[in-house]
This record gives structure tokens, sequence and C-alpha cells, in this order.
């Protein structure tokens, strides 16, 4: 125990000589606490020289229509840049690595994610003035649901569509031949249950999946809820989902207990935006848009930098709001984000429910933006390949949302996702009022802080795509 006491000592004041001189790093305090009861942890390196702002400035003033090429460009740039400024600590890194190490580059925020770096490893990362500053691993909760009964099969069972589907006439649109075809939505979730029979026959099996948590090369789910929230986007079996024309991809963020480290959420993010685990793939594949229920605290704006590159890769970027309802000021991260589509939950009656957070944001902002259906939602579930289960929460309004942008992209595949906001806010219908005010704004107001502009509904947002493709 002395020993580790002195080994701690020698570190704090390895610390504190440092922080007098202008090239010292700040250091998260917990990693030195962590030391003196482990050998390992993970870290986050930032940068001193960080300019990514400038680095999307150019490529944004690019005039690069095709979506894909743009992705390309991005992502050209910023590994150009983050391979320049990196480049003596990740030398250094090479060298000094234990068996166990891993190193992975998060170039789309011009960092480094490190798992299981040891003290001197960390002391080495001191001494480099290249480093702006360490900080340990922490994490964030998925959007935990109400979860009703699972199902094994669903013989005898009126399923077809469930009623969140019927609600927002997503039927409606597939009769005019538009389902999601030539799409790819993706989510950041648990996992997905590749092989359910609802999802096997359209999940994009050339880079598609993604597993920072544990590594494995085939998708899986063990917890259930991404492959609850996948189904409802784009499931194709017992019309459970929204877009069931689309094709799926997935990265695994969150573990088993609903807890999803923000090490993994951005490594996450970084694939969603040029999907290639080995880094080896140039087409940059991007998805048209991509489905979160996880939460941070509000008014945190840590993963604003992946939304910003995202929405410039032609990404539309769909948080839930949280589960945190019905007092005002309860809307969670990153759904909060004035860059961000944040999807609240309404029930079968449509009444909001009563989980669902409320607005305004700690800056004074209105969300959510649109509301969805939330309540007692049918999907699929992982624990058999012909499972469905019941849950409800802004987990399960999400991928609604998402499902109607992709139902967006598949009649305008060069749609702009500057765009989207605009055609969920102008098909959006009233919800019932519960005679709640926050914000000085009455639900008989829209938007409001309740439902936002109000429930999605896919023909009336289809109908407004049509008479702006005529003018």
């Amino acid at each position: 125990m002395k020993s580790i006491e002195r080994n701690v000592f020698q570190l704090l004041t390895l610390v504190f000589v440092l922080t007098w001189t202008t090239a010292a790093p700040t250091i998260d305090t917990s990693i030195l606490s962590s030391f003196s009861t482990k050998e390992n942890v993970n870290i986050l390196i930032s940068f001193r020289e960080n300019s990514i702002y400038e680095v999307r400035r150019k490529i944004s003033a690019q005039a690069i229509p095709n979506r894909n090429q743009r992705a390309i460009a991005l992502y050209t740039a910023l590994k150009q840049h983050a391979d320049i400024t990196q480049g003596n600590v990740l030398r250094k890194l090479r060298t000094s690595l234990a068996e166990n190490t891993q190193v992975k580059q998060l170039w789309i925020t011009n960092q480094l994610v490190v798992k299981n770096a040891n003290k001197k490893l960390v002391e080495n990362l001191f001494q480099m003035h290249e480093v702006s500053a360490i900080s340990e691993e922490t994490f964030v909760k998925l959007n935990t649901p109400v979860i009703g009964e699972a199902l094994e099969h669903t013989d005898g069972i009126n399923v077809d569509p469930p009623w969140g589907v019927g609600a927002m006439q997503a039927p409606e649109v597939w009769a005019t031949g538009i389902n999601g075809s030539g799409v790819v939505v993706a989510n950041i979730d648990t996992g997905v249950l590749h092989t359910h029979e609802a999802l096997k026959n359209n999940y994009r099996n050339l880079h598609g999946w993604y597993d920072p948590v544990k590594g494995n090369p085939e998708p899986y789910d063990d917890h259930s809820h991404g492959t609850h929230v996948m189904g409802t986007a784009v499931g194709n079996a017992n019309g459970i989902g929204v877009a069931p024309g689309a094709t799926w991809i997935a990265c695994k963020g969150c573990t088993l207990d609903g807890e999803c480290s923000r090490l993994d959420l951005l490594l996450c993010g970084q694939w969603v935006t040029c999907p290639d685990v080995e880094e080896q793939n140039p087409q940059c594949d991007t998805p048209n848009v991509v489905s979160n229920s996880w939460v941070e605290d509000s008014g945190s704006s840590w993963y604003d930098e992946i939304i910003f590159t995202w929405r410039l890769a032609g990404i539309a970027p769909v948080f839930g709001i949280g589960n945190d309802g019905p007092n005002c000021g309860t809307v969670r991260s990153p759904g909060d984000s004035n860059f961000a589509i944040g999807v609240g939950a309404h029930n079968s009656s449509d009444f909001m429910a009563s989980f669902s957070s409320v607005g305004p944001t700690k800056a004074g902002n209105i969300k959510p933006d649109i509301a969805a259906p939330g309540v007692a939602i049918l999907s699929a579930h992982n624990s058999a390949p012909n499972a469905y289960a019941t849950f409800s929460g802004t987990s399960m309004a999400t991928p609604h949302a998402a499902g109607l942008v992709a139902l967006l992209f598949s009649r305008k595949p060069d749609m702009s996702v500057f765009e989207i906001p605009g055609l969920l806010v102008a098909g959006a219908m009233p919800v019932k009022p519960s005679g709640r005010d926050c914000g000085g704004i009455g639900e008989n107001v829209y938007p409001n802080h309740h439902a936002g502009s109000g429930k999605i509904n896919a023909v009336a947002s289809l109908s407004r795509l049509e008479k702006l493709m005529k003018v």
C-alpha cells in the first residue's frame, strides 16, 4: 500500500512540476486515483493544435454535389490533419505500448483513444508538448425503455402494421412505391441481432458493423435495445419497420448493462462518417441517417463535433430527447443540441407520453423538434430470430423519425441533410394538449416545449417534398 501511495505521490508531483511549464497538458484527476487501485485505464488524448473547424470549413466551401464524394473529401482532409498533428505522439505510442494496449485514432475530432494505458505511458504523454489534455473514460446511459412482454413468435398477433407505423401513415407512402429503397440507416446502440427475420435480408454486410466494445466481427446484441430500435426503423417483417426497403448498418456503443462509454461513442461516430473498421475503404459508404437512443446530461456539447461532421457528410443526426418528463427543462443531450433532430414520444391516443422529456433547453431553446410514436411499440427482440417485444420510451420514438427520414431520402436521394428538419416540421400534426405550460408557451402553440412542432406524418412530409421538387 505504501508503495502505491508513493507512486501516486510521485505522479502528482510530476503533474505539479509540469503544470508550471507552458507545454504541460491538463490531466483528469480521476486518472491519478484510478492508478492507485488498478494498473491500466482507458484514456482520451486531446491535442493543442486542433483546427478541425477550419478543415471542415474548407470542405464545406467546395462545390461537391455528390454526398459520397463530399464524405471522402471530408475524411481525407480530417485524416491528413490528424496524421500531421498527432504524428510525434503516435510514434511515441508505437514504441512504448504494452502488449494489451490499444490505440485508436479519432481523426474526426483530432484525438486519440488509448485503451489499457499504464501509468508509465501516461507519464510519457505528460512530457509531450503536443498534448493539451488527458482524460479518463467516462460513461453515459441508454434512454432506458419501459419493457413490456417479450413474444417468442407472432402467431395470432395483429402486428401488420403496429400502431406507430400506421399512425404516422407510413403504409400510405409505401403504396406509392416509396419504402426506403436505396437508403442506408445506421444506429449507435447495443448492437443488432442480424439473423432476426425482420432484419436479416436488409443488413449491409460490407462495412456494415463495428464493435469497439468487444471487437466482435459479426453483429450481435447482448441487451435487446438496439435490435428493437433497428426493427422499428427498417424491419421488413410483420410491418414493424417504417422504411422496410432500406438497408441498415450498426455500431455497438453500449453494453449489456446499458452503459455507453464516451470513447466508444466517439469511435462509433467516426465509423458512421466513414464506415470501415480497418480504415482501408476509400469509398466512405456513409449512411443517410443515424438513429441514436442514448442520452447525456442536459446542455452538454461534447458530441457536437461529431454531429457537425455528420451533417457536412450528408448524414441526418436523429436523437431521442430523454425519458425524464413530464417536468419542464428535462430534455437531454445530444438531442437538445441545435444541430440535432430531437425526438419526443407520443402515445396511440395522441397525447405526449408522461415520460417524454420536456424543454426548454438550458440555453432557452425549444426542444424536442418533433414527436413520434413511443408507447407500447412492438418491434424485433434479440431473444430469438422470430421474437418480438413491446417497449416504451423516446428510444422507440427516435427510429420512427429516422425511418421517415429514410423515406424522404428514398424519394429524393440527392436531398441536402439541411432540408430534413423543415420537411419533418412541415408535415407535423398537432397532439392533444394536457394543459401543461413550459417556458411560457402553451401546448396549443406550435412549436412548444412538449411536442416541438407536433407528431410526425409521413404522407404530409412527403407531400411537402413533392411540392418543393416541382418548384
